[in-house]
């Protein structure tokens, strides 16, 4: 059973994330979605995808190793900030979601959970990507950094307080 925990601040007080193993719903076209069990090297992933829009969700880890490529992967997952600039909500979590740009393709990242949606072809374009190489925004991903860090400077500073006025 999962009980509800608490969010950064920028987002909703608390969410209550959904089992893995149950069927989630497209965040475009609120559809359920169906399972497919992709073949990699090692255990094999299950990853959702629309029957309507062909978008794919990807949890947290599931795109490095669909990809089979860390450079891409951690580009546009290891930092994304705190901004939800997605209109997107989590499908599996029911977070705010930001746009990550890996040159022209912007994928839905989580800002909680991880995950990833790619809208249809999107997969195919960051496989692209990956065999030509990726062309690095680093002051993008330095901005996404230091934004991270400074949440969680501010968010450590609350608790301090609020532990202090406890005590």
């Amino acid at each position: 059973m999962f009980t509800p925990t608490a969010t950064p601040l920028n987002q909703s007080a608390i969410h209550v994330p959904m089992p893995k193993s149950q069927v989630i719903e497209c965040p475009r076209c609120w559809v359920a979605m169906d399972v497919k069990e992709e073949e990699i090297f090692g255990p094999n992933i299950e990853i959702d995808i629309c029957p309507k829009c062909n978008g794919i969700w990807l949890d947290s880890g599931e795109l490095k190793k669909v990809l089979k490529d860390r450079e891409v992967t951690d580009y546009l997952t290891k930092y994304v900030g705190t901004k939800a600039r997605s209109p997107l909500i989590c499908p599996r979590c029911r977070n705010l979601m930001d746009i990550e740009v890996a040159e022209d393709i912007e994928t839905d990242v989580c800002l909680k959970c991880r995950g990833v949606w790619l809208d249809a072809g999107e997969m195919d374009d960051l496989k692209t990507i990956r065999d030509d190489g990726l062309d690095l925004d680093q002051q993008a991903k330095m901005d996404e950094k230091l934004e991270e860090a400074l949440a969680r400077q501010r968010s450590s500073r609350l608790t301090k307080f609020f532990k202090k006025m406890r005590d």
